[in-house]
């Protein structure tokens, strides 16, 4: 068991033109892979493959182009309704979606599926969260990624192929789109708009990008990665109540939050803390960003 060195290592990341995807392809780049990315959403050129992971022909005929020697799994869609109004999809690219991806590679000899699942899929398990307890999806969503995890176990077991499982806590960064719950109140903060939102009673565990990507690219370096499920959190839990009093002192805004104009939603997870020893110990993670220092980074 050793070190995987990822200089000239054909990657490929789907998902890689998301907001996860962009960076952790920058960070893949300086670390000197041939990085690739499959997305919906991309310029084509001879790295970058403008995919539908639900087609899979079209998967097939990339992956077969590119013959990876390590896969990232980022490709998904982000669900947050606690409704199954929307599963078929839903179900179609996240479930479906890995189905075609793994059939893909079935015949490559590639030495790591590394996928990114989610910290919802604990539901109402008792915090800290650790990678021991049985999965309890609250959501569509997070069941989709239950699937998924059981289907790269299996699919992995049967032909002998390598992967690695990392489930995601809430995560923030710069550039952020506008549908996350930091980037909305920032913007809000800064253009002196009140903000509503629910009590805020709820707690989360908050990991800054570059943290996450750092995670993410230690489990391809690191061999004692294989065939191991770990979470990618910070192992703290702040209210969403204290994050917002905190964010509006580093901003030193005036503006009216108002606590309670919202509901909270349908089985609302309400302490989302993760237990993240196994990382450390196995694969030596370290986190370089306090959320008070990933904040200041962010508004700067």
């Amino acid at each position: 068991m050793g070190k995987i060195d990822l200089h000239n290592q054909k990657v490929l990341v789907t998902g890689g033109n998301g907001y996860l995807g962009k960076f952790l392809v920058k960070a893949l780049q300086n670390e000197g892979a041939e990085v690739f990315v499959l997305d919906m959403n991309v310029e084509e050129n001879s790295h970058r493959f403008k995919t539908d992971i639900t087609d899979k022909n079209q998967v097939k005929s990339v992956v077969n182009k590119i013959q990876p020697d390590i896969v990232f799994h980022l490709a998904a869609l982000l669900h947050r309704e606690r409704n199954f109004d929307n599963f078929a999809l839903v179900d179609k690219v996240n479930h479906q979606g890995t189905f075609n991806l793994l059939m893909a590679l079935k015949d490559i000899p590639y030495k790591n599926f590394i996928f990114t699942s989610t910290s919802e899929i604990y539901g109402d398990n008792q915090p800290p969260f650790n990678e021991a307890q049985l999965p309890d999806p609250v959501s569509p969503y997070s069941l989709t990624k239950v699937y998924s995890e059981n289907l790269i176990r299996t699919f992995s077991k049967l032909y002998q192929k390598n992967y690695t499982i990392l489930r995601l806590f809430n995560f923030y960064g710069e550039k952020m789109p506008q549908q996350f719950f930091i980037p909305q109140l920032i913007q809000a903060l800064q253009n002196q708009d009140h903000f509503d939102m629910t009590e805020g009673e709820q707690t989360r565990d908050f990991l800054y990008v570059e943290d996450v990507v750092n995670g993410l690219i230690l489990s391809a370096k690191n061999d004692k990665s294989k065939q191991q499920t770990f979470n990618l959190c910070s192992g703290e839990a702040v209210s969403l109540k204290t994050l917002v009093q905190t964010i509006k002192q580093q901003l030193n805004s005036n503006c009216k939050i108002n606590f309670g104009a919202l509901p909270y939603r349908d089985n609302e997870v309400w302490n989302m803390l993760g237990d993240n020893s196994k990382i450390k110990e196995q694969l030596s993670f370290k986190i370089k960003y306090s959320l008070s220092e990933g904040i200041k980074r962010m508004i700067r």
